[in-house]
C-alpha cells in the first residue's frame, strides 16, 4: 500500500523549476482588463486613461 502511495506522490509531484528560467513577460496593454506586469513581479490590469487622445490610451494599473 505504501509503495503505491509513494509512486502516486512521485508521479503527481510538481516538476522542479530550472535555475535561471523566468516566466515569459506579459505583453503590453492593448485592451481593458488584460493582465499586465505593473512592476517586476507585481501583476496589474490594463485600464484606459481618461481624456486620452493618443493612439495608445491603455496603462497597467496595480491591483494592490
Amino acid at each position: 500500500m505504501m509503495r503505491w502511495l509513494l509512486c502516486a506522490l512521485l508521479l503527481l509531484a510538481c516538476p522542479e523549476r530550472k535555475a535561471g528560467t523566468a516566466p515569459a513577460p506579459l505583453p503590453p496593454c492593448t485592451q481593458v482588463g488584460q493582465r499586465c506586469e505593473f512592476s517586476p513581479g507585481k501583476l496589474g490590469a490594463c485600464v484606459q486613461r481618461d481624456d486620452c487622445h493618443d493612439q495608445n490610451c491603455f496603462v497597467c494599473q496595480s491591483q494592490h
